[in-house]
């Protein structure tokens, strides 16, 4: 499989499948840079190329929405699938597909290089600067500029034997430190539990504009102890080329375009946010969390900084919304369960998992099924996003929500097919819950079963009202054979 190297290869991939836009009027960080992105975000417009950014040195350049939603027909998931080295009409399902075995593949261990032009330009120590990098003020609401909206963020544990790429929010502080949540259940919470355990500064390694495969493995579920890069390598099936920080004992992508490294305080911490998320919604909460250290700054020349526009679907959380539905398949699947596949649709801001099953393929009760597919789902990391699941019948095309929202109100009985599943852990993001809950990270998830009950016979099963169950074959030859003779365009 050909895969894409490096930013700038790809940002080339999608001028040639008119997929970018150039934006060579001057536009400014403040606020200014993010409403055009959201503008365009609603109108599932290209990725789009800033040029001229208001401030800063001729060459500084933003790439915004890199892997958004795109609205020719057949082309929603374009971005994604060029990222994966597929053909931009590549269907979802098949990127699902593809993801979902992802993590089996055979892991292929990185290697060091000598040289990267991410060090051609270097601030060290006492030169550290943040303010020479563009880090917009994206929502009007949010707490600060935000530098990191699509970086890799590297840390690794205390005793060097899991390292973790991860995709987590960046908060500027001031010129010198840097701000992100730290939450105990993710792997750079449980990273910083084993530093805090030795009381020692963690080292970290924040990587922007990386080759665009990398951002997606890292917002990935990928599961504990095991690295990131490996899986890169293993999707790529080459190693993947890293280069030595300068002044704390990580390593980051060769490819990257900008690098921050620092180490994370144990006695220092600062306020973080609000800001505005996946969910659509501007969070107001703000808390305190230890403040990231800055001690050097290295880019090329002409560096591109990505930055994502989060907020009300369809944006760049598309990404999300296709690798945790892959991770929950690659679950069920090892899992032995009857399904046929699983989507999360874009508009559901990750709260939504829809799994279409074959239940003639299973011997258990409509109940036992539900509890299965529950207990497979939300007892993995790919499960805290997704507290709500549907389950429809192997004839719904679960990628059309017209298709979905029919089974839902015809299929799911209103009390037999709501199933409560009390004390789940889940991300404390979602704006519907209580205050006890978003500190507990725990709430209430819910399966809806919307498939038919195994307690009606097969000849007593509505049949759907298709061309191909209700007419016969020469009916619908006839009718294809006429169809623009009826005066049909085809």
């Amino acid at each position: 499989m050909k895969t894409i190297d490096s930013l700038r290869e790809y940002i080339q991939t999608l001028e040639k499948q008119k997929l970018l836009l150039e934006i060579d009027t001057e536009v400014d960080c403040h606020l200014e840079l993010g409403a055009v992105m959201k503008k365009s975000n609603d109108m599932k417009g290209p990725a789009l190329l800033f040029n001229k950014l208001k401030g800063f040195p001729k060459g500084f350049r933003v790439l915004g929405s890199p892997v958004s939603a795109f609205y020719k027909p057949g082309l929603m998931y374009a971005r994604l699938a060029v990222s994966m080295g597929l053909a931009p009409d590549t269907g979802v399902l098949e990127i699902i597909d593809k993801l979902s075995a992802i993590a089996d593949l055979p892991p292929i261990k990185p290697v060091i290089v000598g040289e990267s032009p991410c060090k051609e330009n270097k601030l060290l120590g006492e030169d550290v600067d943040l303010s020479v990098l563009p880090a917009p003020l994206l929502h009007s609401g949010d707490g600060g500029d935000y530098l990191g909206t699509w970086p890799i963020v590297i840390t690794k544990s205390a005793d060097g034997k899991w390292v973790n790429w991860g995709m987590y929010r960046v908060m500027v502080h001031d010129k010198k430190t840097l701000g992100t949540p730290l939450i105990p259940t993710q792997h750079i919470g449980m990273h910083y539990a084993t530093w805090k355990e030795i009381n020692e500064p963690m080292p970290f390694a924040i990587a922007f504009g990386t080759d665009p495969l990398t951002p997606i493995i890292a917002s990935m579920a990928i599961p504990p102890y095991v690295s990131e890069v490996d899986v890169v390598g293993g999707y790529r099936e080459k190693p993947v080329e890293l280069v030595k920080c300068e002044t704390v004992d990580l390593s980051v992508p060769a490819s990257s375009e900008i690098v921050i490294e620092g180490t994370v305080s144990m006695d220092d911490s600062r306020l973080e946010g609000p800001f505005t998320e996946y969910t659509g919604f501007l969070l107001k909460a703000r808390k305190s969390w230890p403040v990231f250290n800055v001690s050097a700054i290295t880019y090329r020349n002409n560096p591109i900084m990505p930055v994502v526009c989060t907020g009300e679907p369809v944006e760049d959380h598309l990404t999300m919304s296709v690798s945790l539905a892959a991770g929950a398949l690659n679950l069920l699947r090892k899992a032995g369960l009857p399904v046929k596949g699983a989507f999360i649709p874009a508009v559901s801001a990750l709260h939504l998992l829809v799994i279409s099953v074959c239940k003639d393929r299973f011997s258990g009760t409509d109940e036992e099924l539900v509890n299965a597919i529950a207990k497979t789902v939300w007892s993995d990391k790919v499960g805290t996003f997704t507290p709500k699941i549907m389950i429809v019948d192997d004839d719904i095309d679960i990628t059309d929500l017209d298709a979905v929202v029919w089974s839902f109100s015809t299929r799911c009985h209103p009390g037999a097919g709501f199933h409560f599943f009390p004390d789940t852990t889940i991300v404390p993001l979602s704006p519907y819950l209580a205050p006890e809950e978003k500190k507990a990270a725990k709430t209430t998830n819910v399966v809806y079963d919307c498939t038919w009950s195994s307690k009606l016979a097969k000849e007593d099963i509505p049949v759907r009202a298709t061309l191909e169950a209700l007419w016969p074959a020469e009916v619908r030859s006839k009718l294809q054979n006429n169809w623009r003779e009826y005066g049909f365009e085809d």
